[in-house]
């Protein structure tokens, strides 16, 4: 229906009474009916849309208004808060506590009608742009409480000019009185209800603490650990995927220790540079990054997804950590409809336990590590010293076979015999610099096709005492650089492992390829894998697989002589059925 008509435009100031105009009895009687039922309502609500919903429907419908608004004060952000009805639901706004007609309503305690707003200086029109409402006729008045404190303002509004009367304003006022008396229950309400669900996020999240906790004295071994620590972190949060990455120990990069979901296993071979990512932008700035999608993040790295094939959602990503000393980053993914400021609280709760746990594990390693290190390092030091003089009289009598009879054949004994030793000199005193920590790397031109025969030769012997069937490939047969020694010494300590790894036989294959500016060595077998508590700390020092005359250094030796070149060492291993090698050098010369 039309709304019947209001009376002619009023033209007297905003907030001084018109001529009244007389109003039949029982439209009176109806109004203050219609008052003690706002107020039933009002006295009812028990949440503060509830009490908006009250007000605006029912002054509304009283006044024929087009709207009406409730806004009630923060005092911690100084400002007034309320929501509009918008269609069929409530839009909230805000706006400064000393702005428009609300504001100048609310400093001065006093209620406010206008025939015009657009014609008063103090009326805000912002909110109009933004919800596209033509405001014209207002009554504001303040919620007072009991007390004289004004807890709010209480607005109605039309599209029309003056389209409201005295009795209007008074009724509003009515209304305002019912609301104030009860606002301040009604937001202590909702503040209860507000820490009471603060307090059940807490337990749930000592609840996932102690899980934590028991993971942290159950677990055998850091990486069953971690992944329980994944686990919890993931079904919390109701993640789909997840990963804890670390940083290598020379921290130039960043490895996958233990992954979830979909294409982990693929994960758990990546390494990703110093920054590369969203994780290693978390891992290195101590930043956390949450949001709704990869692609929101500036340190989202396609290229990733891409060669995984990976589908990537909503990213929560968090540093690892304790104090200043970064481990790494903990991250989590593709929770449906994003994760949450709680989420993300949770997540830093997790990561620093990851932190403590991993701190304590290595204070641990190296106590251990360095009592192992004085240990061989003085044995080696003796070892070495009491070698001088037998190698020195081996190789004496080496020289000494050149001259006698059958000269050929004992020169070429000597030769073989001195070229043995020299390779044991050189051993001895590459375990003693990397003892020492110390650097010595030759790099000069290789003919490939030279070193990959003289290795073969020597590789054989070897293998000749053992029942493992070597095989090898030199699909590149150009010029490199790097030093031949050096190499060789890699060569030589992943093919021993291969053979302490198959005492009962099994094969091993060596190749050499040019990809492009690199070299490359595969070193391959077929043998029983490495198992996994071991896996993902091959290369550092002193780690072994119970080797009976193992010290744990070949691979750390590896490692560094790759990296001393500029290159890198992967490993790949699979329980069953076999470990590869994969040694990358820079080839350091155009390509044949």
């Amino acid at each position: 229906m039309d709304r019947p008509p209001r009376g002619n435009a009023r033209t007297e100031p905003a907030g001084v009474p018109a001529a009244a105009r007389a109003q039949p009895g029982h439209e009176a009687a109806e109004r203050l009916f219609a008052l003690l039922e706002v107020g039933s309502q009002i006295s009812s609500a028990r949440d503060v849309d509830s009490l908006l919903a009250a007000v605006m429907e029912r002054l509304t419908g009283l006044l024929r208004a087009e709207a009406a608004t409730l806004f009630m004060h923060d005092r911690d952000s100084r400002e007034l808060w309320g929501r509009v009805l918008k269609g069929q639901s409530l839009k909230e706004i805000r706006i400064p506590d000393s702005l428009g007609i609300a504001g100048h309503v609310f400093s001065s305690g006093r209620t406010l009608m206008l025939g015009d707003a657009y014609n008063d200086a103090r009326f805000n029109p912002e909110i109009d742009r933004q919800s596209g409402f033509k405001t014209r006729s207002i009554i504001a008045t303040p919620l007072r409480h009991l007390s004289g404190q004004v807890l709010g303002v209480l607005q109605v509004l039309d599209r029309r000019a003056d389209a409201f009367t005295p009795e209007d304003r008074a009724l509003v006022e009515g209304v305002a009185t019912q609301v104030a008396s009860v606002l301040e229950h009604v937001l202590l309400v909702d503040e209860l209800k507000r820490r009471g669900e603060e307090l059940a996020l807490r337990i749930s999240d000592l609840d996932a603490l102690y899980e934590v906790e028991k993971a942290v004295s159950s677990a055998s071994a850091q990486t069953d650990l971690l992944e329980q620590i994944l686990a919890i972190g993931m079904e919390r949060v109701g993640a789909q995927a997840g990963s804890i990455l670390l940083m290598e120990e020379d921290r130039d990069a960043l490895f996958f220790r233990t992954a979830k979901g979909e294409r982990s296993e693929a994960l758990v071979s990546l390494r990703l540079k110093t920054g590369q990512g969203i994780a290693g932008h978390v891992a290195e700035s101590g930043e956390v990054v949450r949001v709704k999608a990869a692609e929101d993040s500036e340190f989202h790295d396609r290229s990733i997804a891409r060669r995984l094939g990976l589908t990537t959602g909503a990213v929560l990503c968090v540093p690892v950590g304790t104090g200043n000393r970064a481990f790494g980053a903990l991250e989590l993914l593709n929770k449906k409809g994003g994760f949450t400021e709680q989420d993300e609280h949770l997540a830093v709760l997790l990561a620093a336990q990851v932190g403590r746990a991993l701190q304590r594990r290595q204070s641990q390693e190296e106590v251990e590590r360095r009592s192992r290190l004085a240990t061989i390092g003085q044995m080696l030091s003796g070892v070495l010293h009491d070698l001088r003089t037998p190698l020195t009289v081996v190789g004496g009598y080496a020289e000494m076979m050149a001259g006698e009879d059958e000269p050929a054949l004992r020169a070429e004994m000597s030769a073989q015999i001195l070229n043995q030793l020299n390779h044991i000199s050189d051993m001895q005193q590459e375990t003693l610099a990397f003892v020492r920590g110390e650097k010595s790397v030759f790099i000069r031109r290789v003919f490939m096709h030279v070193f990959m025969k003289e290795l073969t030769e020597q590789l054989q012997q070897e293998f000749a005492g053992s029942s493992v069937e070597l095989r090898v490939h030199a699909g590149y047969t150009g010029a490199a650089r790097f030093d031949e020694s050096k190499i060789k010494r890699v060569i030589f300590n992943l093919s021993r492992n291969a053979i302490d790894a198959m005492p009962d036989g099994g094969r091993f294959l060596l190749s050499v390829e040019r990809e492009g500016d690199d070299i490359v060595f595969r070193a391959k077998d077929n043998g029983p894998g490495i198992p996994k508590e071991i896996a993902d700390r091959l290369f550092e020092s002193f780690v072994t697989s119970g080797k009976k005359h193992g010290t744990g250094l070949g691979l750390a030796i590896v490692k560094k002589i790759a990296k001393e070149h500029g290159g890198t060492v992967t490993c790949k291993t699979q329980i069953g059925k076999g470990t590869s090698f994969e040694v990358r050098l820079p080839a350091g010369t155009p390509a044949d």
